[in-house]
Order: structure tokens, then sequence, then C-alpha cells
């Protein structure tokens, strides 16, 4: 097929659109950006494949925004040389039709002729989409921004039956595909997806395991009876040497021997306890009549020591006291001393602030003149500053209001321009005196009219005259009056009236800012703290001057000078001099007071504590010996160590006799015939229990007929295996014909996707040397590149390979439908805009090749890509 002739009216964006001598090869459709491009290919999709009586959305998408107008898109268009006229109207009143040669189609028909003509299936209802309904052109007519892959959809089939048509019915194509697919049902009957056994060959296989199961768990009772029956000889046994050896006996007599000797060895550990608490009880009283003999010894010594203290603390003392009342009286004579001097220093203080303050007040008088000028000055620039400040604010014109208003201005000027250059300009020039009326005002001769409206026009002795200026006047004359409205609207806000006057009070507020801003700096300068902080200080310095000076200060109110002040301050750092001697000499005196009245204190404290701890210690040793005497507790001490040695004799004889009956032993003796005793009674109890078991299990075993059971499932194993054997060999030879099949039809693979190789290979090695694409043989997508013998999927190529390589295999396949009697022609919107410089020049090598056969549409906005590519026609 070959498109020669577009045309489009009214479908969405484009008003009005004609591409006339389309060529057989190459053609080049360039327009800007927006101006309708993808537009163009959406058209000539509705036109071959939507119905012309398509409505909801669909329809809708095809009207201009906001618009009810009628879309129509005809083409001229030729198969095997004969020449087609393709027109279709969408939503107000739909129409179709198509002549060809010897046809003339109208309606409905032409939907269905159009789908004979190019091998595609229309939409039951709603839109057509491009992988349903349109066969090979959704994958030869590429839109800008979809998909980068094939998108082979509904146009398998006839790509299916163009490749068939060339190489033939092969295993690749749907008798071969159909043949493995009945192989693999049969191949599934036995193997699930892992290759993993199921079905009859695992039903057969369980019922193996299942006789084998059983037939060991017969074969394990057996050996259970037969082991059975040879521990029942073995009890019987063991139980005959317990009753021939009289063991149980044997162990009760054991028993009781150990206990009688583990009885008396009791008792004389309990003899030896006793002992121990008498020797315990003997310990106890000596240690008490020694503490007491030992306590009475030591509080006749203390006695003795404190009373030798008590006598050496009453001299300490005594010596103390003297040397504190001796440091005292030199206490009071440094008191004294500085009394004076304090006096004398206080004398020079009072003249020196009496020079002093006469002679600040003489300065601050000075100063005070000074801060007053200064005020003045500042209060001055204050006051110009609030004037300028009021001037500024006069105003609300700011440079973003002048920015709008200028903008406005330039708009209402533009607009009045495009008016002016659209509108009629009529020049009247009647012989004699004539008078003209314009819409019935009368107009001067010789002024040039310019009219934007509908006007009425009445010429003295000729009639009337109607015009009607078009291009637009209308739409522009509301333009210019809006504008004219916004500036007015904007200047009246604003209070102003006019721009310039705008600009004026915009640069006179400027320069009142300007004012306000060097008038704040002076101010500033003047007062940095504040011209009300300055007023305040020049207050406060007037009533501190206003008070009158002291009696002292006034004495020396005409005489204060430098000279008179250094004097008193000299007298008053002599005197403070002396008055800090006298201080250091008070506080040495009152230091060395105080440590000798502290030392006397604390000396006559501890010789009053001494007498009384003399006195306390002699109290209480008198009251003990009232009690009982020093004789008295020496000879029961005797007595106590006495008692201590025959409680010792009587321990030391329980201990032996203890020894002699070897408890230790006596113990372990009678756990090991005890324990014995136990493992007899439960080994004969356990042995009897064990025998009872025994023969009721024997009885019941021997009446189940394992041996009969055991050869029964012996035959069955026989057959189930056989049965097994067969279906693993019907198992195997199903998965061999699977996979001899998938051999077979992999290595005719490259025999199926052959055309699609050998039309691709010239295209791929202009554009990707030494490469090769991998093509699914079900679906005709792109599995990937392959390049230096390793397999890059789709997916993970740059966007620019991808772009390339799926316009490639486009033209490869158009190729190969040409060939086989298909109607193809490729359309490309912006198929290539990211591909590099270097590669989109090898890209036009391969376009050119491929025009040699196809038609190829390319539409773009990108022109210089494609200058010399061929004919070239602008949107």
């Amino acid at each position: 097929m070959h498109i020669r002739r577009i045309e489009i009216s009214d479908f969405r964006k484009i008003q009005h659109r004609k591409i006339e001598g389309l060529q057989d090869g190459l053609n080049i459709v360039v327009g800007d950006n927006e101006a309708g491009k993808s537009t163009m290919l959406a058209a000539l999709r509705a036109v071959f494949f939507e119905r012309h009586r398509v409505g909801g959305a669909v329809a809708e998408s095809m009207l201009p925004y906001g618009g009810t107008l009628r879309p129509t898109v005809a083409v001229d268009f030729e198969i095997d040389g004969k020449a087609w006229s393709l027109t279709k109207a969408f939503c107000q009143r739909p129409e179709a039709s198509l002549t060809g040669p010897g046809e003339r189609i109208a309606g409905d028909a032409v939907e269905d002729r159009l789908a004979e003509l190019f091998g595609f299936t229309p939409p039951g209802r709603g839109g057509s989409k491009p992988e349903e309904h349109q066969g090979t052109h959704g994958l030869l007519w590429v839109e800008q921004g979809t998909r980068i892959n094939l998108g082979v959809g509904a146009g398998r089939d006839t790509l299916a039956a163009a490749l068939e048509r060339e190489v033939g019915q092969v295993t690749g194509g749907e008798r071969g595909r159909a043949l493995l697919a009945a192989a693999g049902e049969r191949r599934d009957r036995f193997w699930d997806k892992r290759d993993k056994p199921r079905g009859e060959i695992v039903a057969q296989r369980k019922l193996v395991e299942e006789l084998l199961r059983e037939q060991d768990d017969l074969l394990a009772r057996r050996r259970r009876y037969d082991e059975q029956i040879a521990r029942l000889a073995a009890i019987e046994e063991s139980l005959d040497r317990h009753r021939r050896d009289d063991r149980l006996n044997k162990a009760v007599v054991a028993v009781g021997t150990a206990s009688r000797a583990m009885a008396e060895a009791e008792q004389r550990g309990s003899a030896l306890k006793e002992a121990d608490a008498r020797f315990s009880e003997a310990e106890r009283l000596t240690a008490e009549a020694k503490e007491r003999r030992d306590h009475r010894a030591a509080l006749v010594a203390k006695c003795a020591v404190a009373r030798v203290a008590a006598e050496k603390s009453a001299i300490d003392a005594e010596e103390t006291s003297t040397l504190a009342r001796r440091r005292e009286l030199a206490l009071r004579e440094a008191e004294a001393r500085l009394k004076a001097a304090r006096q004398t220093r206080e004398t020079a203080e009072a003249r020196g602030q009496a020079i002093e303050e006469a002679l600040l007040r003489r300065r601050a008088q000075a100063g005070l003149t000074a801060q007053e000028s200064t005020l003045a000055a500042a209060e001055a620039q204050m006051l110009q500053r609030r004037e300028a400040l009021a001037r500024a604010e006069a105003t609300t014109i700011d440079a973003e209001t002048v920015t709008a208003l200028v903008a406005a201005e330039r708009a209402a000027d533009r607009a009045r321009a495009e008016l002016e250059a659209a509108s009629v300009q009529i020049a009247f020039e009647p012989d004699g005196v004539r008078q003209v009326t314009v819409d019935g005002v009368a107009y001067p001769p010789g002024e040039l009219l310019s009219l934007a409206r509908d006007a009425v026009l009445l010429l003295e002795g000729f009639g009337r005259l109607v015009l009607r200026p078009g291009g637009g006047t209308a739409a522009l004359a509301r333009k210019a009056e809006a504008a004219e409205r916004v500036l007015r609207d904007a200047l009246q806000r604003h209070g102003v009236p006019s721009v310039a006057e705008a600009q004026r009070a915009l640069q006179a507020r400027a320069a009142a800012q300007a004012e306000v801003a060097s008038l704040t700096k002076a101010v500033a300068a003047l007062a940095p703290q504040g011209i009300e902080t300055l007023r305040q200080g020049v207050e406060t310095e007037r009533a501190r001057l206003a008070r009158p000076l002291g009696a002292a200060a006034a004495a020396f109110k005409d005489t204060a000078d430098g000279l008179l002040l250094e004097d008193a301050k000299r007298s008053r750092n002599a005197s403070r001099m002396v008055e800090q001697e006298a201080e250091q000499d008070m506080r040495a005196a009152a230091a060395l007071h105080q440590t000798a009245a502290t030392e006397a204190a604390t000396l006559n404290e501890r010789s009053a504590a001494a007498q009384r701890q003399e006195r306390a210690l002699a109290e209480e040793l008198g009251g003990a010996r009232t009690v009982a005497d020093d004789d008295l507790l020496e000879s029961r001490v005797t007595a106590a160590e006495a008692s201590l040695a025959v409680a010792r004799l009587g321990q030391e004889s329980a201990h032996r006799a203890l020894a002699a009956a070897d408890p230790e032993t006596a113990r372990l003796v009678l756990e090991r015939t005890e324990r014995a005793e136990r493992e007899i009674r439960r080994d004969l109890a356990a042995l009897e229990t064990e025998r009872r078991d025994l023969q009721v299990e024997l009885r019941a075993v021997g009446q189940d007929g394992i041996g009969e059971r055991l050869t029964e499932i012996e035959g069955q194993l026989e057959a189930s295996r056989a049965g097994l054997a067969s279906a693993e060999r019907e198992a195997t030879a199903s998965r061999l014909l699977h996979e001899t099949l998938l051999i077979a039809q992999r290595e005719s693979k490259d025999r199926w996707l052959g055309p699609v190789r050998r039309r691709v290979e010239p295209y791929l090695r202009l554009i990707h040397p030494d490469s090769e694409i991998r093509m699914d043989d079900r679906t005709l997508e792109i599995e990937g590149l392959v390049r230096d013998g390793v397999l890059e999927s789709f997916g993970s190529l740059s966007m620019g390979a991808r772009e390339q390589v799926a316009v490639i295999t486009r033209l490869a396949l158009a190729d190969v439908l040409r060939a086989a009697g298909y109607p193809a022609a490729i359309i490309l919107d912006d198929a290539l805009v990211n591909t590099d410089e270097t590669r989109l020049d090898r890209m036009h090598n391969v376009l050119t090749r491929a025009a040699r056969t196809l038609q190829i549409l390319i539409f773009t906005c990108r022109e210089r890509d494609f200058l010399g590519l061929g004919a070239t026609h602008r949107l």
C-alpha cells in the first residue's frame, strides 16, 4: 500500500491540513512541536480503522477543544498499483465513502471493505485499539511516546501466514506447535513441570511402597514373636535363680544387722553432743570470771591515770588564763589608736568630697550647655525626617505597581496597533462639497477613516455603503477594548491619571525615601541612643544642677580647682594609710587575744572534764568493791578453771567411744543393704509382670496368621512391580518424544524466523555490526540482541538502542509482509528521538535502503536530523 494524499479538517487541533504528492519511498513530514504531527497519525488511524458512526469518548477525542465541528479525513492510496480514495466524517452527520477500481461504496459497507482490503478485525463496539483491531498496522504505525517493543498483537496471524507462505509448514509453525502440544500433554500425564513423576507412575509406586511397608511390618512382627519367645525363657531362668539362691531372705537379714549397728553409733553420737555441751558451758563460765577480774584491774588503772591528768590540766589552765589577760590589755590600746586614725581620715575625706562636688558642678554646667545644643539639632533633623516620610507615604505607588501599569499600557498599545493594522482604512476625497455620514454621524472629508467593526456609510449623492471588516477584526477590537479597560481599571485603582504620572509618583516616593534614610542616619549620629534618651539625659542633668550645693561644698564654690582637689586627695590618702596601719595592729592584737582566750577556755574545760572523770571512776570502783572485792573475783576464776578441766576429760572420752563405733561405715553398710533389698524386690516384681505380659501377647500373636499374610503380600507385590515397570516405560517414552520434538523445534526455529533474520541482517549491519536480533518464535516479539556471543535482553538495552532495533525489526517485518502480498506502509512519529548523532546518520542509511521497496512516512519536529533524505513536506 502507498499513501498519496492526506487531507484533514477540524480534527482535534488541525483546522485544515493537506499533504499531496507522497512518494513511493521515503517521505519526511516536518512540523513544529504542537503543530499536529501526532494528530495526523491519529487521523489516519481513525479514517482506516474507526467506524464513522463511533461515539462516546472516542468521537469526543476527535473534536477540537470545546468545539462541536465535524472532523473529516480524506486519504488517497494505492494497493497493487490500483488507486483508492477514502473519506470519513465523524460526530456531526457521520459519513463514509470509498472509491476504487470499479467500486463506489458508502456507509457501513466501507468499514467491511477496508477490513477485507487491509486484513484487520474492526471493533464490535467502542474505539479501535492498535494491538487488537488494526492488524499489522498496529505494528507498523508507531506513535510518538508509545512503548518501544513491537506490540505485534492482532497482526501476529498475518505475520505467521506470511512466514509460512515463504518457508512452508515446519515444526516451528502452527502444525509443529500442535504436534509439540500433543506430545506435551502426553508427557504431562506422567511428569510435572519440575520433571517429577506424577499420575499413574506415582499411583503404582505408591501401591508398591505400601505393599513393601506391609511386608516389612509382617517380617518385623514375626521377628518380634521369635524374640519374645526367647525373652520369656530368659525370664523363667532368672526367677528360678532367685528362688534357688534365696536372695531376698539373705538381703532382709543383712538389713537387720546393719540397722542395729547404726542405732549403737547414733547413741554414742548423742553422748558426744552432751559432753560437748558441758565443755562449752564450762568454757563460758571461765571466760566470764576472767572478764570480771580483768575489768576490775582495768578500772583501778583508769582511776590512777585520771588522777594524774586532772592535776596537770589544772596547772595548764591557770597559765593560759594569765596570758589571755595580758593580750586583752594590748587589744584595747590598739583599738584606741585605730579610732583616732579613722577620725583623721574622715575629716580629710569630707574636705576632698566638698572640693570635688564644687568642681563637678562647674563642669556639669558646661556639659549641659553642649547637650542642649545637640538636642536642638537632633529635633530639627527629626522634624525634617517626619516631613519626608509623610511625602513617601502619601502615595501607594511602588515599583511592582508601575511595572504592572507599564505592562498593561504596552498590552493596550499592542492591541490598538493590531486592531489598527487589521482595520479598514478609508480616505474620502469627494468631488465638490458633499456630505459623508458614518453611522449617522457627519464625517469631514479629507480625513482618514479607520474601521474595525461593521459600519454604514451614507455618501451624499451616491447612497448607502455597508462595510464589514473581516480578518478577525471583531476579536481584535474586543481584545483592544479589554486591554484598554484593564489599563483604565488599574489607573483608577491606584489613583493616577496616567502611567507617566505613576512613574513620576514613584520617582518622588523614591526621592523621599532616600531623604528619610539620610535624615535617619543624621539623627542616629546626633543621638545614637535615640532623641528621647538624649532629652531625658538633658532633663535629668538640669534637675541635678538645680539642687543646691552642700554647706561644705559651698565654701569652695569659687576657690575649687584641680590643684586644690589634688592636695585634698593626697591628705586623704595619707590618713587612709595611717588608718590601715592602725587597723592591722588592732587585728593582730585581736587575733592574739582571741587565740589566748580560746586556748584558756579549752584548757579550763579540759581540767573540769578531767576532775569529773576522776570522781566518776573513783565512785565506780568503790561501788564494784562493795558488791565483790578483788580477792573474791580471783577465787571465782580458779574454781571455773577446775570445772573446765573436768569437762574437757569427759569430752575426750566421748570422742574415743564414737570413733570406735565408726558411724560413717555403719551408715554406708545400712544404705547398701537396704538398696540391695529394694533392687531384689523390684527385679522380682518386674520379671513377674513381664512374664505375664509376654504370655498374654504371645497367645494373641499366635492367632493372627502372620505366615499366611506374608505369602499373600508377596504375590500382590510381584504383580504391582510389573505394572509399575510398564507405566515407567510408557512415561520414559512420552518424555523422550517431547524432548525429541523440542530439539527438532529449536533446530527449525532458525528456518521459521529465517525470512525475518535475512531481512534484518543488512539493516542491523549498518547500525550494530557483528550483532544478531533474537526473537520469540511464538509472539514474534524481540527477546534481545546477541553481541560477541552474549545475549543482552531487550529491556537492558539503552533507550536509543531499543529505538533503533525496534525500527529495524519493523522494517524487516514490513518486507516479509510485502513479499507475501499484504499491504504494508511504515509510519514513524518521532521514533528516533533518543538516538545520538552518529547512530542517527547510520539510521539514515537504514531508512534509505528500506525505502527502495517500502513507502515510509516520518513525522518529525527535528528537520535538521533528516535533511537530504528525500521529499520533504511541511505541516
